[in-house]
């Protein structure tokens, strides 16, 4: 968990994240007035659209945007990795626009006293809660220190956020709540197609066993490598889920085939 890939190794949109906030990071030092007064979330500027967006790019302190990016580089890797690329693109904006709009909604009822919002908190806890969902039983260190299965550290994060909202210490804890709910929401709607799926693909299952030798993988070498990479590339394009009975069975062969020569 605490090993992080390298960047050149990560997954496209996670390149492109990590390098946008280091970039915006950079330009604050140039201007950072206007950077903050043109990109962060105002409530009583929520007529301009694009502060929706724009504020969970923005950090104006070097501890903020590094807890934030090394927290997204751990949590996300696995998550992008599963979801495919276009799905954890999707996951990631969404969950920063549904906070910030979380957000005006609770500023509108009083909830939330309305100070200006800045920061990928909100996205971040949604790539969380979807690692969560995911990967309900990994264990993590919960602040670096205490081991913990994330199904029970996300809700204490939640717990913790709610417990703070009010405490004036400057971090938009409703904000993260509101990216919390975007990623579980996602996370439903994503895995209810896969749902469905299994349960049509059960009953084939249960009577029919498809062999994984024979005709089925037969062929030169080279085919069979153009296969693989092939089911790769849809994985990292569409994620696990989006693979055929017969795809998934080919990767499961091949890795027997793997195991037998070493």
């Amino acid at each position: 968990m605490l090993g992080l890939t390298p960047l050149k190794q990560l997954p496209r949109p996670m390149q492109v994240i990590l390098l946008l906030n280091a970039a915006v990071f950079l330009i604050s030092f140039v201007n950072p007035r206007y950077l903050f007064w043109h990109g962060a979330f105002f409530p009583s500027q929520a007529h301009e659209l694009w502060r929706f967006l724009s504020y969970a790019f923005v950090h104006m302190d070097f501890m903020h945007i590094l807890f934030n990016m090394l927290m997204f580089w751990m949590f996300a890797t696995d998550v992008c990795k599963t979801l495919g690329e276009r799905n954890f693109t999707a996951l990631y904006l969404i969950a920063a626009v549904f906070a910030s709009v979380f957000s005006l909604f609770l500023y509108s009822i009083g909830v939330m006293d309305p100070h200006p919002i800045i920061g990928a908190s909100g996205a971040l806890f949604g790539v969380m809660a979807a690692y969560a969902f995911l990967f309900p039983e990994r264990v993590i260190l919960m602040f670096f220190i205490v081991p913990m299965k994330i199904k029970h550290a996300i809700w204490i994060f939640i717990a913790i956020d709610l417990f703070m909202a009010n405490s004036g210490d400057g971090i938009a804890h409703y904000t993260h709540l509101g990216g919390v709910f975007a990623g579980f929401l996602f996370m439903l709607a994503w895995s209810r197609p896969k749902r469905q799926e299994q349960k049509t693909q059960q009953p084939q299952q249960k009577y029919e066993y498809r062999p994984l030798e024979g005709e089925l993988h037969s062929g030169p070498a080279n085919a069979k490598e153009e296969k693989l990479n092939e089911i790769l590339e849809k994985i990292n394009r569409n994620g696990l889920h989006s693979l055929n009975q017969e795809e998934r069975d080919y990767l499961q062969w091949f890795g027997q085939q793997n195991k037998r020569r070493s």
